[in-house]
């Protein structure tokens, strides 16, 4: 057997998996299942109520739960979007695959394999319909990887930027499934760009139920605070609704019963509590905590629930594991992911193992500025504008520009209100900090490193990973 592609094997991950699945757990080649991957942007985990929200945001997302598995704490790698899904598409750090800020794409000869690679490899006819400029074809480049490719994004917000609501992206999804229903195996990934700014006030959801009383910082926030939560809030109760559509649809289609759905989110939302709105360089819970839910009838047994931490780069090994678990198998590849196949623990209960969860911010040039003003964005530098770490409830977060460490205890402190905070003068600061740049620098790979040689991309053409 030749060498494979060693530059594919960088960091370990599952590698006892096959021997751990059930017989049960492994689908014939010929009864793969279908899969729907539902990201919905900016969508925070503390604000469904399956996640203990008070207020019932997100019956449709809820009932997944139920029905499948919820992880109760999942991270997402780099609180942007295009970085983000890149992440969840490779089970690689930005870092790693490359694409650290909007507007870059993987390079064409990258030897990170995305989930639509792998599954055309599986002969899975595919189709995404995406909702906001950071995943246009034209900047990430993803629309290579799909059979069909809709971004029709028809309205605007901000200056430069288009979008379109839950209601334009749901009708042509249900299009193509109904046009395709009866092929053998379907991937269809669905992008809603709700709940992102600027915040719609859906009038229809803008008074949800309320389940249980809030906490009481939420009744300690300024009416400024109030209001945009109120305004999120509905946002996440319209695009609920557009969920809700798409999942019944698959019912009435027959195709519930063999379908894996997976729905997450690429990043939460700062919403004023701690000072600031929005996401990108902030790396507390309300920008990095995003909710994870799976169902896959007779396979995933209702009403599971993970609480151990997961990352968002475990989304490419469980979903492929649990679909096509043979790739793994494929005697010509050497592939491991930087997350981790969360299947064990899903199916046969397993404890996962314990691990540190780490995720990052960079600034810089946004690729799809004009050059003559982008000269506002600094140039990546070599360390990320910030880099968290979670190790169980303890929390860390570095600024190398202001040479700062915030500290959490996140079981005793969730809303993150009392950071103990370490300087550069405290004599803890070069230990933490040097242990920081080690991490990042065995994942930070330069360009050529990201890259398949010759040889490599002519074992991935004759296997089908990519086109010739």
């Amino acid at each position: 057997m030749r060498a494979g592609i060693p530059v594919l094997a960088l960091v370990g991950a599952s590698a006892m998996l096959f021997s751990q699945l059930t017989p049960s757990g492994t689908p014939a080649k010929s009864d793969r299942p279908h899969v729907v991957l539902i990201t919905v942007d900016t969508l925070r985990a503390d604000h469904l109520s399956c996640y203990g929200y008070h207020l019932r945001t997100s019956p449709a997302m809820d009932r997944l739960a139920e029905e499948g598995v919820r992880f109760d704490r999942a991270y997402s790698a780099i609180p942007m979007t295009g970085p983000s899904h890149f992440s969840m598409f490779t089970g690689r750090y930005p870092q790693e695959h490359g694409a650290r800020i909007n507007g870059v794409a993987l390079p064409d000869d990258t030897k990170w394999l995305t989930i639509p690679q792998v599954l055309r490899r599986f002969e899975y006819t595919s189709a995404a319909f995406v909702s906001a400029w950071p995943l246009i074809g034209r900047l990430t480049q993803l629309n290579r990887d799909f059979d069909h490719y809709d971004e029709e994004l028809g309205r605007s917000y901000q200056v430069f930027h288009s979008m379109r609501w839950a209601e334009d992206v749901t009708r042509p999804a249900l299009r193509w499934l109904d046009e395709h229903k009866d092929e053998k195996n379907l991937f269809l990934w669905v992008h809603y760009f709700d709940p992102h700014e600027p915040y719609n006030l859906r009038q229809d959801f803008a008074e949800p139920e309320q389940l249980r009383e809030p906490g009481p910082a939420i009744r300690d926030y300024s009416e400024a605070v109030r209001n945009r939560i109120v305004r999120y809030d509905s946002e996440i109760g319209y695009a609920d609704k557009h969920i809700a559509t798409l999942l019944n649809r698959i019912d009435k289609l027959g195709l519930r019963d063999n379908t894996l759905v997976a729905l997450l989110s690429d990043h939460g939302e700062g919403l004023g509590e701690q000072g600031f709105v929005g996401h990108g360089r902030w790396l507390y819970e309300s920008t990095v905590r995003v909710p994870w839910i799976m169902r896959l009838p007779g396979r995933i047994e209702e009403g599971t629930v993970i609480e151990r931490n997961v990352s968002t780069l475990d989304l490419a090994p469980t979903l492929l594991d649990l679909v096509v678990p043979e790739f793994r198998e494929d005697s010509q590849l050497s592939f491991t992911y930087a997350g981790r196949s969360q299947v064990t623990a899903i199916m046969n209960g397993a404890k996962p193992h314990s691990r540190q969860i780490r995720f990052v911010s960079f600034e810089g040039k946004k690729g799809f500025i004009p050059s003559w003003i982008s000269w506002v964005w600094r140039p990546n530098s070599g360390l990320p504008f910030r880099i968290g770490k979670l190790d169980g409830t303890m929390k860390s977060i570095w600024t190398p520009q202001a040479s700062q460490f915030e500290f959490f205890d996140l079981a005793k402190d969730p809303l993150e209100r009392n950071s103990q905070i370490l300087a550069k003068s405290d004599g803890r600061y070069k230990f933490e900090s040097a242990a920081f740049e080690r991490w990042f620098g065995s994942t930070n790979l330069a360009e050529s490193e990201s890259r398949l040689s010759p040889a490599d991309k002519e074992i991935l053409e004759s296997l089908g990973y990519i086109n010739r």
